[in-house]
C-alpha cells in the first residue's frame, strides 16, 4: 500500500512540529480547506501543494523524494504530470507521456493534457496537438457540463485561435453566468479559461477591448472571494488592470506575484 499526498502532507507537518493553522500560514488556504486535504476530503491541486512547501521552505523534490521515492510508479500519474509541466521539464513530461499512452485506462483528457504541454514546454514538436485536442473535445456531448472538455478547451487556447474558440467561451459564460455558484473546484477550471483568452488576447495584440474580453472581464468579476481562488483572482485583477489602462498597478501586481512564489507566472505575463 503506498502513502497518498495528502497522507504525506499529514506526516510532513507531523514532522515539522505545526499545527494544521501554522502550516498553511501565509498561504491563500484556508485551515477548513487544508483539514479536508490531509484527510483527504478536498482534492489537492498542485498549485496549493506547491505553495505550502514554498513557505515552509521545502522543495517539492525534496517532498516526492522523501515520501514517494519508493513508490514513484504507484503516484497518481496526473499529479506527476502536473509536478513535470511546474518544473518545465520536458524530458520527464515526455516520459510520462508515454506512460500514460501506454495505460489502455488513461483517458482522453490526459492523454490531450500530455501533448498539450509537450506543444506549451516545446512549441515546435506537436504542432498537431491542439488539433488533435478539439477533436477530442467536440466528441463530448453536453460539453459545458463536462470537466474534461472543459479542460481541453482552456489548454487548447491560444493566440491563432482565438476567433474560433471565442463562441465557445460565450457559450461556457452563458452556461455559468454567476461562477460564485459554482463548486470551487469547478470555478477553478471555468476561471482558467477565461484568464487562458485574455492572455492569448493580450499576447496577439489584437482587438485588446473587444465586447468579448469586456465579457470575459465582467464574468470574473463573479468569482467566489476566497483564498483557495487567491492566484487566479490575482490574475483576474491583473487583466482588469491592464485593459482598463491601469498599468501601474498591473505592474505591482507582478511585483506581489514574484514577492509570493509566482516569479515564473510573474515573468510571463503580457504588458
Amino acid at each position: 500500500m503506498y502513502m497518498k499526498i495528502n497522507e504525506a502532507l499529514k506526516d510532513l507537518r507531523t514532522e515539522l512540529g505545526l499545527t494544521q493553522k501554522e502550516m498553511i500560514e501565509k498561504t491563500n488556504i484556508t485551515v477548513t480547506h487544508y483539514s479536508k486535504m490531509e484527510k483527504g476530503q478536498n482534492r489537492i491541486f498542485v498549485e496549493d501543494l506547491i505553495e505550502i512547501l514554498d513557505r515552509r521552505h521545502i522543495s517539492i523534490n525534496y517532498f516526492f523524494g522523501k515520501y514517494f521515492k519508493d513508490n514513484e510508479k504507484n503516484l497518481n500519474i496526473s499529479e506527476k504530470l502536473n509536478e513535470a509541466f511546474y518544473e518545465k521539464n520536458l524530458v520527464k513530461v515526455k516520459r510520462i507521456k508515454e506512460q500514460i499512452f501506454a495505460d489502455r485506462t488513461s483517458s482522453n483528457e490526459l492523454k490531450d493534457r500530455a501533448i498539450l504541454i509537450i506543444n506549451i514546454l516545446s512549441p515546435n514538436e506537436a504542432p498537431l496537438a491542439i488539433d488533435k485536442a478539439m477533436k477530442d473535445f467536440f466528441k463530448y456531448k453536453n460539453w459545458t457540463q463536462n470537466d474534461n472538455a472543459i479542460t481541453i478547451l482552456s489548454n487548447s487556447i491560444r493566440q491563432n485561435n482565438l476567433s474560433s474558440i471565442k463562441s465557445l467561451v460565450l457559450k461556457l459564460i452563458k452556461s455559468y453566468p454567476n461562477l460564485s455558484e459554482c463548486t470551487v473546484s469547478k470555478q477553478r477550471k471555468l476561471i482558467t479559461v477565461g484568464i487562458n483568452y485574455l492572455y492569448n488576447s493580450r499576447k496577439s495584440h489584437i482587438n485588446l477591448n473587444n465586447d468579448v474580453t469586456i465579457q470575459i472581464l465582467n464574468w470574473l468579476k463573479s468569482m467566489s472571494n476566497i483564498p483557495e481562488l487567491g492566484i487566479l483572482k490575482e490574475l483576474y485583477m491583473y487583466f482588469l488592470a491592464l485593459y482598463t489602462g491601469h498599468n501601474k498597478i498591473a505592474e505591482n501586481i507582478k511585483e506581489v506575484l514574484k514577492i509570493t512564489g509566482f516569479e515564473n507566472i510573474s515573468e510571463q505575463l503580457p504588458n
